[in-house]
């Protein structure tokens, strides 16, 4: 009975002792996404592409 309750003792003090980030817990921040870059001046991204012809 006393192996019984010091095992239930040890096992539950390791279980309580937990694993990880030690200290209080938080939030974390989600970082900002980052800007998309401008497309360049030359390119003309207006037009779509144009459908292959029927190759039949």
């Amino acid at each position: 009975m006393r192996a019984t309750f010091s095992a239930a003792l040890l096992g539950g003090a390791l279980l309580l002792s937990g694993c990880g980030i030690k200290g209080p817990l938080y939030m974390p921040q989600i970082p900002a996404a980052p800007a998309k870059p401008a497309p360049s001046s030359g390119a003309d991204h207006s037009k779509a592409p144009s459908a292959p012809a029927d190759s039949r």
